[in-house]
């Protein structure tokens, strides 16, 4: 198998994600708030990204951006 740099980064930081949620497991609700604002984060980017593939223009409000990832 050959080596793959980009996996192995992804691997660490999948890895390194679940220890931080293991660690702060006790603190419920700053994981989940964290978690929530990475998830939107995601979605706002790929959102972003899809638009600029098609050559879709993005609204400024980011809200507006979901009904553009939805139809994406």
């Amino acid at each position: 198998m050959p080596f793959d740099p980009f996996a192995l980064v992804a691997a660490a930081a999948f890895t390194s994600g679940c220890a931080s949620v293991h660690g702060l497991r006790r603190q419920a609700d700053a994981v989940t708030l964290i978690l929530a604002l990475v998830a939107y984060g995601l979605a706002t980017a790929v959102a972003s990204l899809l638009a600029s593939r098609f050559g879709l223009v993005m609204v400024p409000d980011h809200a507006g951006g979901w009904m553009y990832a939805a139809l994406g």
